[in-house]
């Protein structure tokens, strides 16, 4: 189409960008990205999450997290569902997605997990709200179209007592090449993070690399958490932004806060993103819990 839209061009640059949804609250919802997470605590663990990206950008991304799952002793792993409802201009996507990860028993601390998940992502974009240079563009999209493609991630994760790391896949059934209106290549995900405990203090680094191939972007985090209460954290996201963290427990519930600060170009049109997560951490289904697993946080 000889005839750019405006609107495409702002959401390609987005979209080269962040080809997936970004996540500054990672290492508490590694299911959302490694379906191999799934059932990895004997408590049921639900998290919602919503995210508001690039403050001050008109038509800048808005996403949504839904994320449950809990161990089942019958069938010697985990069951999860993951929701996702991204918005980005006059596009949007909604992703629905069911886990399992059947778990191994390494030893009297370690276990490992493989998961998969399997679902659809629905990308809608509603052409009518759409400005063109001529009106008669025979390539113009006019009205609100909406396309339905299979979702399909694995992944592996091995959980010890201080110790949880990852590897994963994402979109498999898609091309590396870069994203479209109606597609999301395919990602991976590697990630890693060590607890280390002192007194009534735990300190928690994690690292988190997300790839498309032609895009790759690094994070680096260090979370500190007090009596089990409330947490502090910073996250150093690799050429684009620095995150903070704060949060605090109530009984079983959890509430989590981060605001990136842009350290890119993007900072002159933005005023930062923010994320706000509540998590439940309840009883799970099972009579008699694994030893090898831990109500873990972080």
């Amino acid at each position: 189409m000889r005839n750019i839209i405006i609107f495409l061009l702002i959401t390609n640059a987005f979209v080269k960008a962040q080809n997936d949804f970004q996540l500054s609250q990672f290492m508490f919802n590694e299911i959302t990205f490694n379906p191999a997470a799934t059932g990895n605590s004997d408590k049921f663990i639900a998290s919602l999450i919503a995210r508001k990206q690039w403050m001050g950008v008109n038509g800048s991304p808005s996403t949504q997290f839904f994320n449950a799952h809990a161990y089942v002793n019958q069938l010697k792993g985990g069951l999860g569902l993951t929701i996702i409802n991204d918005k980005i201009g006059y596009e949007s996507a909604l992703n629905l997605k069911l886990s399992y990860a059947y778990h191994i028993k390494l030893s009297e601390g370690s276990s490992l997990s493989a998961g998969f998940s399997g679902g659809f992502i629905n990308k809608r974009l509603d052409g009518s709200k759409l400005i063109y240079e001529q009106g008669s563009d025979p390539g113009a999209i006019t009205a609100q179209t909406s396309i339905y493609v299979p979702d399909v991630a694995a992944g592996l994760e091995f959980n010890s007592k201080n110790f949880t790391g990852g590897i994963s896949s994402t979109h498999i059934s898609q091309s590396f090449s870069e994203a479209t209106l109606y597609k999301v290549p395919r990602h991976y995900f590697l990630y890693a993070k060590y607890k280390f405990a002192v007194k009534d203090v735990t300190i928690t680094p994690a690292l988190l690399v997300k790839s498309a191939l032609f895009i790759t972007q690094y994070e680096l985090n260090t979370n500190v958490m007090y009596k089990n209460l409330f947490w502090v954290g910073a996250t150093y996201r690799y050429n684009e932004s620095v995150v903070g963290l704060v949060g605090f427990a109530i009984n079983k519930i959890r509430i989590g806060y981060t605001y990136d600060f842009n350290s890119s170009q993007l900072r002159k049109q933005s005023n930062g993103s923010h994320e706000i997560m509540l998590q439940a951490v309840l009883n799970g289904f099972n009579k008699k819990e694994k030893d090898y697993k831990s109500p873990r946080f972080f």
